[in-house]
């Protein structure tokens, strides 16, 4: 029998080991900032990188694991690994955001589903082996006490694909940075900063990956562009950019391909991995935004997004409808023909486009914070009383 190195104590256990990108650290950062806010929970964070060697706070330990991080050793770290050595440092609940989670369970843990993998049609996968990512998130699925979405679609589709008790899901809307943004938005306003491009253009932002869904957007602003009526209106001369990383080389390639072969090269610009001021003021000096995803289970920019008051228009998905709180423009997902229409409804040349958008306190990072600590405390409440 295995045997604990400290006594029960109140320590929530998060497995970080699989938070690379910008999103993943963020949510991260606002768990830690919910916990060390609102409870009074002490955090043993198990990292494989740097990333948060920067956090400051008495209430948590980082425990750096030092086994890698890719492929197989990060399933093993998730599955294994980090549950053991939970369970021996004291911790008396695990929290595992990124699908897969223990496939033993020496402590009491909660799964985070966050990826659509699982319902994502095969070409659209990102995952190099999704079968066995859907297996073992289903094995950890069943063996949680809880199992967290970012959104009631989310929750819906993928908690029926996968028989997950209804008992057990739970939503909560990752908080974007609202107040982060509209401090940036505001300094850009009133230091009356200019558009570096020196034309209009489009904006769309993410990581870049099949399901993204930018081939649509490239021909579809090809089509724009094409059009003679908006010949007329000069709008020969704008600009679609295009701000993230690509998840893969070889995807890249092939949208480099396409947009030599519609020769949009000189029309499409990427910056690649922006800061957060340099893709707000990206996005502040645009006419219009577009997120053409098909398969998210949130999506931050559907949020962010809706900090500016000019045209945003998105991929008409149920998640979408239910993040952007339908106040988008929306089109069907895989038509270029449909979007290239919707690029026309906006005035590419008017800068005086203002749009109203209401944001629900829901999708507040303070929201999220609190609602996450709230969740988490809630098992320690049981457990004591138990």
């Amino acid at each position: 029998m295995m045997k604990k190195s400290a006594s029960k104590q109140s320590i929530i256990a998060i497995d970080a080991s699989r938070s690379n990108t910008y999103g993943s650290k963020r949510f991260i950062k606002t768990i830690l900032d919910g916990l060390n806010k609102n409870t009074k929970l002490k955090v043993l964070l198990f990292v494989t990188s740097e990333n948060f060697d920067s956090y400051e706070s008495s209430s948590v330990n980082i425990v750096r694991l030092n086994i890698g991080q890719a492929g197989f050793i990060s399933i093993l770290n998730a599955t294994v690994v980090i549950p053991i050595k939970a369970y021996f440092s004291g911790a008396s609940l695990l929290y595992s955001p990124w699908d897969i989670g223990p496939i033993i369970s020496p402590i009491p843990f909660i799964l985070g589903i966050h990826s659509p993998n699982s319902v994502t049609p095969k070409k659209y996968k990102s995952q190099k082996i999704p079968w066995l990512h859907e297996k073992l998130t289903r094995i950890s699925a069943a063996k949680a006490i809880g199992v967290e979405f970012p959104s009631y679609t989310a929750a819906n589709e993928i908690g029926q694909h996968m028989g997950i008790d209804p008992n057990k899901r739970k939503v909560i809307h990752h908080g974007a940075e609202l107040s982060k943004w509209k401090d940036i938005s505001k300094e850009l306003e009133e230091s009356n900063s200019e558009n570096e491009f020196g034309v209009p253009y489009f904006i769309s932002w993410s990581w870049f990956y099949r399901a993204k869904n930018i081939e649509t957007l490239i021909i579809a602003f090809h089509l724009f562009i094409n059009d003679q009526n908006e010949k007329e209106q000069e709008s020969n001369e704008c600009k679609l950019i295009l701000a993230g990383k690509f998840y893969s080389d070889k995807y890249q390639r092939e949208v480099l391909d396409l947009i030599n072969s519609l020769k949009l090269s000189e029309r499409i610009e990427f910056i690649e991995q922006p800061s957060d001021k340099e893709l707000v003021k990206l996005i502040y000096h645009s006419r219009a935004m577009v997120i053409p995803s098909l398969y998210e289970t949130f999506g931050f920019m559907y949020v962010e997004g809706r900090i500016m008051d000019k045209p945003f228009i998105v991929a008409d998905t149920e998640v979408a409808r239910e993040v952007t709180e339908s106040q988008c423009i929306y089109f069907k997902g895989l038509n270029s023909k449909d979007l290239a229409s919707k690029l026309k409804e906006v005035k590419i040349n008017d800068k005086k486009q203002k749009m109203d958008y209401k944001i629900s306190k829901t999708f507040y990072e303070e929201s999220a914070r609190q609602s996450l600590a709230e969740y988490f405390s809630s098992f320690f409440v049981t457990n004591e009383q138990n």
